[in-house]
């Protein structure tokens, strides 16, 4: 059986105010904003149908030419 407590105005107060900061998100402050970027980087899941798009893009790209080539043009 529980046990039931009556709790003080201030008490109920403190509970509420606990309990409330429980469900908010922690605030996060940058220093620049590619750190806000990266964070949000990483806590931001890829669409699989964006995925999908850039691995088949990624697999259609043609292999590097060598520095020579690139220098002599052939």
């Amino acid at each position: 059986m529980k046990r039931q407590t009556k709790l003080t105005s201030q008490e109920q107060v403190q509970q509420h105010a606990a309990e409330q900061q429980a469900q908010q998100p922690a605030v996060r402050e940058f220093a620049t904003v590619e750190e806000m970027l990266r964070h949000d980087a990483l806590h931001t899941p890829v669409p699989p149908a964006i995925a999908y798009r850039l691995q088949e893009s990624i697999g259609q790209t043609p292999p590097p030419r060598s520095w020579g080539r690139r220098m002599f043009g052939s």
